[in-house]
């Protein structure tokens, strides 16, 4: 482990001189967004779903930030609980990297996770390839602390990347880690300047300041730190070029150079293969001419020319919390992902296993009925594009004007409370989806009003509810048109029923 440590830096610079000496895209913004931002398969595939999984799955307490707040005694806001319930479970002589030892992984399969991802209906499959940490989750070179050297000896990305090529589908992977240097508290002088407002200093932090620890606790240069987060990037590149590369925030810490570095070289890895990929932006640290802007656990307000993505919790953190088993609502989950895709957006997501490699079932069941949804309802929202306008209905999804955390108007409030009252659309070719986000009631009506305004000149073909054989009953009105549920609730129809409505 120590001799790669050594050779760290050496490791760093050949995949850069590689990729440079085949260049095709420059190191440029300008150069840059001469790649589109969100291809065909993109945009058609509406749905795709991650896990986080890493050291932090060991303590299993709190959320994924387990590693910052052990470390942090007064931050009442978010790790006060994290730090007390650490210096009693486990004292304050345990550090982070003792956890990795503990996380042996004995129940993984990288089969049965992809099959309950491909029954949930993603069309894009992956793993988290890093979070805040600084414990990767492959073979490294440029980083000692990675999955197969230690913990598990487990090469995750490569045994998911593996099963998800095996099949029709898209791989992605998440690097969480351009938060990592400002991700553990530093000593008062560290030779890591802050860098962040969220950079937490202290007089003599409990962070271990051993040599042989810098690069996990990141003890390093600000240079240092540039280098190993792109050479991280580019061992993954090389290695798997996964179709999307997902971005956390905090990616705006490292500095541009090397962000221009790392899409270049994804860029060019790409074009090599004849692939289309994909990269978003979380905020601005990539200009969204070339990049899908990533909005988390949110909305827009409208249908927006780009498309973007957004991202939910299948449990009840985005790492999995032995104190709080619960799951989301597959209903909310289906209204939601028509509430995004109705808008242009692509959804996506993520799954909390244990540390010992099982999705828990409540998570897996959320899972299967999601699944059953769009393999019975899926052609209302895969590979579909907006109508002339979203949807219809009195749900308020209101937008705070103090959330500085998303970027480009997004909204949060009020998407749980989406119901059968709402109505979002889509459109393939010359078939139009009402999505009717629940069930009224038998028999009851519902007047789609976008067929008396943008759509009055549309002439209708025919109506149809999927799933139901019943002829129902329907008009056009000078109020838009009037369509009536069936009889029997068509299976599934408690989360969603949909409208096949053929125009001419």
């Amino acid at each position: 482990m120590y001799i790669k440590q050594i050779t760290v830096l050496f490791f760093l610079l050949i995949p850069i001189q590689i990729v440079l000496s085949q260049e095709e895209y420059q190191p440029e913004w300008e150069s840059l967004k001469k790649h589109s931002p969100a291809p065909k398969w993109f945009s058609d595939a509406k749905l795709g779903v991650y896990f986080h999984w890493g050291v932090y799955n060991v303590p299993a307490n709190g959320n994924e930030w387990y590693g910052r707040w052990m470390y942090t005694p007064d931050n009442t806001k978010w790790g006060k609980d994290i730090y007390d319930y650490h210096t009693k479970t486990y004292g304050r002589d345990t550090h982070y990297h003792d956890f990795i030892p503990q996380w042996k992984a004995e129940k993984f399969d990288a089969k049965k996770w992809v099959d309950a991802f491909q029954n949930l209906g993603a069309k894009f499959i992956g793993t988290i390839a890093e979070h805040h940490d600084g414990f990767s989750l492959w073979e490294s070179e440029v980083n000692p602390w990675n999955s197969k050297d230690l913990g598990p000896k487990i090469d995750v990305v490569k045994q998911i990347a593996k099963e998800v090529k095996k099949r029709d589908l898209k791989f992605m992977t998440t690097f969480h880690h351009g938060f990592h240097m400002a991700f553990y508290p530093k000593n008062e002088g560290s030779v890591l300047r802050p860098v962040s407002k969220h950079h937490w200093v202290y007089k003599n932090t409990e962070v271990p300041q051993d040599e042989k620890f810098k690069l996990l606790y990141g003890n390093t240069t600000y240079k240092e730190e540039n280098e190993l987060w792109l050479g991280k990037l580019n061992e993954v590149i090389n290695q798997y070029c996964p179709d999307y590369i997902w971005m956390d925030f905090g990616q705006d810490l490292v500095q541009e150079s090397y962000r221009k570095q790392f899409l270049a070289n994804y860029f060019n890895k790409a074009e090599s293969l004849n692939k289309e990929v994909v990269v978003n932006t979380k905020g601005r640290f990539f200009p969204k001419d070339l990049a899908v802007v990533n909005i988390e656990r949110a909305t827009m307000e409208g249908i927006t020319p780009f498309v973007w993505v957004t991202d939910f919790q299948i449990g009840s953190s985005w790492g999995y919390n032995k104190n709080k088993r619960t799951a989301i609502n597959p209903q909310k989950a289906i209204r939601i992902l028509a509430e995004v895709v109705s808008k242009n957006g692509v959804m996506i997501l993520a799954a909390a296993p244990m540390a010992k490699g099982i999705i828990p079932e409540e998570q897996l069941e959320a899972m299967q009925h999601i699944g059953n949804w769009l393999n019975k309802y899926g052609e209302s929202i895969y590979g579909t594009k907006p109508f002339v306008e979203f949807g219809q209905g009195p749900t308020k999804l209101v937008k705070n004007p103090n959330d500085d955390w998303n970027a480009y108007g997004s909204i949060k409030a009020g998407l749980d409370k989406l119901n059968a009252q709402d109505i979002r659309y889509t459109q393939k070719e010359k078939t139009i989806y009402a999505i009717q986000l629940g069930w009224l009631g038998l028999k009851k009506e519902t007047l789609l009003s976008v067929f008396a305004g943008k759509a009055k000149d549309l002439k209708i073909k025919s109506i149809q509810v999927l799933g139901s054989q019943e002829k129902i009953k329907w008009e056009k009105t000078k109020k838009g048109l009037l369509v009536t549920t069936p009889k029997v609730i068509p299976e599934f129809g408690e989360a969603a029923i949909v409208y096949k409505i053929k125009i001419q």
